[in-house]
């Protein structure tokens, strides 16, 4: 069952674990969650879309997506949602369909522990913005999953997601580290729900070994 989201500003994204049967899926979003799509199949080529594997986080530590699927760790499969960002005009404000996400994500963070999944959010934008960005999120002093950078919109453009801001986009990939999952919001609501995106780690879940029939 998802929980209520947390109802200040932005918060996301999550962790590891491995759940066979997911729970069931009950609409208690709030807000403007309400309006993201379950039933958001991809809506890029997967085939089309490379990503980068190597980011720097809000404190200038470089993050490298191969950490998660290789060294100590067991592989993760990886969930990188990129958020629209902060207008860098005056009084500049997150969009708060990205919080309403991300605030609705970190709320049924164990949900995706149990797929697994190690979430990941993109801030597109001036450094000088993530601040503001941190402080209108954070319920606590620390932000419960990595937030990394795309200062120059580098990664946006690459991408082909670069719009007035960011468009909203959403990245699931294995624990191979390929692309299985890639869609492109055109509007600020047009993203995929929690449903949606569980939906797709549920296809990435190990197979049960079924023993072969008895032989009578």
């Amino acid at each position: 069952m998802f929980r209520r989201a947390w109802s200040a500003p932005f918060v996301a994204l999550l962790a590891a674990g491995c759940s066979s049967e997911p729970p069931p899926f009950k609409p208690s979003y709030v807000g403007s969650t309400s309006y993201f799509k379950d039933d958001a199949a991809a809506n890029r080529k997967v085939s089309d879309v490379a990503l980068p594997t190597s980011f720097v986080d809000y404190k200038g530590e470089r993050v490298d997506l191969t950490h998660y699927r290789e060294g100590g760790k067991s592989p993760k499969n990886l969930v990188l949602v990129v958020v629209r960002g902060i207008p860098q005009s005056p009084g500049g404000v997150p969009c708060q369909f990205c919080v309403a996400q991300a605030n609705s994500m970190a709320a049924n963070y164990a949900d995706f522990q149990k797929r697994d999944a190690e979430v990941l959010v993109v801030f597109p934008g001036p450094s000088e913005k993530v601040q503001d960005f941190i402080d209108q999120s954070a319920k606590k002093p620390q932000l419960p999953f990595p937030l990394l950078l795309d200062k120059d919109m580098q990664v946006c453009d690459k991408l082909g997601i670069k719009g007035d801001l960011a468009k909203p986009s959403t990245y699931v990939l294995d624990k191979k580290g390929n692309v299985v999952y890639a869609y492109v919001g055109e509007t600020l609501t047009d993203r995929p729900s929690l449903k949606a995106i569980f939906g797709q780690l549920d296809k990435l879940q190990p197979k049960p070994d079924v023993p072969p029939p008895t032989k009578k």
